[in-house]
């Protein structure tokens, strides 16, 4: 009998990037402690296409008394055989070997989203650490394709390194103030609607010890298959369809936009089909979206365009670094802040759709933002 599948985390990594993957491991409900190999589903896999031992063996990259071992020690172990060898007919799976294959695959392929998921959440928290350069500025912040970029900008140049952890608005606020990072990044809308966010981040902010800096202006909307077959317009439509939600994590900026819009509308959130589905980044919004896992999500019109995928616009919002007054002082940020300014950002800019960095790398006082909203 198997006692079900594990979890294993295994971390692979080469010179330029640290890559974890998440693998089920079967063990034997008498045996516990023993795990099957992951080469038996695969053997059992070959041998139900080819029909012939030789040539599964082959396939999976054993030797045929290899194969035939691992045949036999599970087969005794389970106390029944896994395949049948006769006589001019080749071998064939048995009912027992059939149906444990097949519970393999039905695993496999319900566990698979969640275990890409998982995948993507330890990446994004561990795998910066493990890949920065000791002298990197460190920047906690929410998720931007132009900030991507413009921290692989300053890794072809010379000078200083930027080294990003992806955490969300509120999180990266919070980070600076506990002096865990140099810069945090934060977005919220114009208007009303980022009146009520930044009410939000205001426990956070510190006029008299903290400064801003421009990064870029951007438009969020709701991501949605392309020509946007289920009609979604505004927020409202999202229960209305009963569409399939994908939403960013607790504490984004994105995430609390959308709260204070449900709120706004007099809509309840937990009426949306799959508000708890969360994603760490825009860019993971849009893949899910374009590949039928959801139907729709909020997010940035940049990710949208760049899978050619449906966007339908819902407000302007502005990205800000958030630094502690005297690190503008230091070389190594004076020289990310000039670089904002130069023809290489915008160049780089102006290969993403829905930026505006007219104003990128001016410094603003927290309390004319503040007194703005």
């Amino acid at each position: 009998m198997f006692a079900g599948s594990q979890i294993c985390l295994k971390l692979h990594m080469n010179e330029t990037l640290p890559a974890f993957t998440l693998d089920l491991v079967w063990t034997n409900g008498r045996q516990p402690n023993i795990q099957v190999d992951p080469q038996l589903f695969a053997l059992l896999e070959a041998i139900r296409r080819t029909r012939k031992l030789t040539d599964a063996a082959a396939k999976v990259g054993l030797h045929y008394r290899q194969a035939w071992g691992l045949i036999t020690s599970w087969s005794d172990a389970l106390g029944q055989p896994l395949v049948l060898k006769e006589r001019g007919k080749g071998t064939s799976l048995t009912a027992l070997g059939e149906s444990l294959l097949q519970a393999h695959g039905h695993v496999r392929d319900k566990m698979a989203p969640h275990l890409a998921k998982a995948v993507r959440d330890i990446d994004q928290k561990i795998a910066p650490l493990l890949n920065a350069p000791a002298d990197a500025v460190r920047m906690i912040a929410s998720h931007d394709l132009l900030l991507m970029e413009f921290r692989n900008l300053l890794q072809t140049r010379t000078g200083p390194k930027l080294d990003v952890q992806i955490a969300g608005s509120l999180g990266g606020i919070a980070a600076l103030c506990k002096s865990h990072c140099d810069i945090a990044g934060f977005h919220f809308p114009e208007g009303e609607l980022g009146q009520n966010v930044l009410r939000e981040f205001k426990p956070w902010l510190r006029p008299r010890s903290q400064v801003l800096v421009h990064f870029v202006r951007r438009t969020q909307g709701l991501i949605v298959a392309r020509g946007n077959p289920l009609n979604i317009r505004s927020i409202s439509d999202i229960i209305k369809t009963k569409s399939r939600f994908i939403n960013r994590q607790r504490g984004s900026g994105t995430q609390i936009a959308l709260d204070l819009l449900l709120e706004r509308e007099g809509l309840d959130k937990r009426k949306i089909n799959g508000y708890s589905n969360e994603e760490y980044t825009h860019a993971a919004i849009a893949s899910a979206v374009a590949s039928g896992v959801a139907d729709v999500g909020l997010g940035i019109e940049t990710v949208a365009r760049k899978l050619n995928i449906g966007f339908v616009p819902l407000f302007a919002e502005d990205y800000y670094l958030l630094f502690k007054r005297d690190a503008l002082e230091r070389k190594d940020v004076q020289g990310i802040v000039a670089i904002l300014k130069s023809k290489a950002f915008r160049k780089i800019s102006a290969t993403l759709s829905g930026y505006d960095v007219s104003r990128s790398g001016t410094i603003i006082e927290l309390d004319n933002l503040i007194t703005k909203q």
